[in-house]
């Protein structure tokens, strides 16, 4: 583990002693928040509300949410194969006509 020493303002200084034992997760948290709003911003379709509430989500490390940046695989289309022979509809049809026996 390393230790970093760090100089903070008195009235800041106050805030944190309480939490001292919990500064890692306090600035790994801050950290998130920080590199989640440059992702963010390349999002700008989205609604302001559903921004907040995804990085509401993002920041607490419980939910994980796919990032966009990788782009998938492009689909391609596949040809048909043709094969020799009457089409499969009228296998069918003469098959069905073959069974049906009037009375």
């Amino acid at each position: 583990m390393i230790t970093i020493p760090l100089q903070l303002p008195d009235e800041l200084a106050q805030q944190v002693l309480p939490l001292q034992d919990r500064l890692p997760e306090i600035i790994e948290l801050g950290l998130r928040q920080l590199l989640g709003r440059t992702e963010r911003r390349s999002v700008a379709s989205q609604p302001a509300t559903k921004q907040r509430v995804l990085a509401a989500l993002d920041s607490t490390g419980i939910v994980t949410l796919p990032r966009f940046t990788a782009r998938q695989a492009a689909w391609t289309r596949r040809t048909p194969i043709y094969a020799g022979g009457p089409p499969a509809s009228e296998m069918i049809i003469a098959e069905r006509r073959q069974g049906y026996e009037p009375t």
